[in-house]
């Protein structure tokens, strides 16, 4: 695929909405798995037989689930993290929105210089919130882990580990 780099302002402006519409959704599926991940760890570390195996089925299990379901689940599984809870809450129309809607909303706006404007700042706007769930989720899912008898030297070892191993799986281009 061709490099061009010399866009004029309109497809300059049209490719940024893109790419901050992408790294938005990006950044929300980087929180609602971190949330899957923290509901499997919970599951796993809870049962008197943890396996890998095991640790997959719940992984599928939960990855099958809503955002919403998935929080709700989080709310009865750990009903004192308040601060976590209201974090994901309110991500959560805004994933929502931008999953299901957020084009089909704005198509008019989209067609002016100034509506994809207000769209850019919109959707950068939404990566706070993400991000902001996502830190607390994954303090948490630490948490669970080192509760679960897991110290945090192994836990960063072995996530280092999967972050080695998915780097040996990238093609050379």
């Amino acid at each position: 695929m061709g490099r061009e780099d010399d866009l004029d302002d309109h497809n300059y402006q049209v490719r940024e909405v893109y790419a901050q519409y992408g790294l938005s959704s990006y950044l929300g599926q980087v929180m609602e798995k971190g949330v899957v991940n923290l509901l499997t760890l919970q599951a796993n570390v809870q049962s008197p037989y943890p396996t890998t195996q095991s640790f997959d089925v719940l992984f599928e299990k939960f990855a099958g689930y809503t955002l919403g379901r998935l929080i709700v689940t989080v709310e009865r599984t750990f009903p004192a993290e308040v601060d976590t809870i209201a974090a994901l809450r309110r991500a959560l129309p805004i994933r929502n929105s931008l999953a299901h809607d957020f084009f089909w909303d704005r198509a008019a706006q989209f067609m002016s210089f100034s509506g994809r404007e207000a769209m850019l700042a919109e959707i950068v706007s939404m990566h706070e919130p993400f991000q902001s769930a996502e830190a607390l989720v994954s303090a948490l899912v630490r948490r669970v882990a080192e509760a679960g008898g897991i110290a945090s030297e192994q836990f960063e070892a072995h996530l280092a580990e999967a972050l080695d191993d998915l780097k040996q799986r990238i093609p050379d281009d």
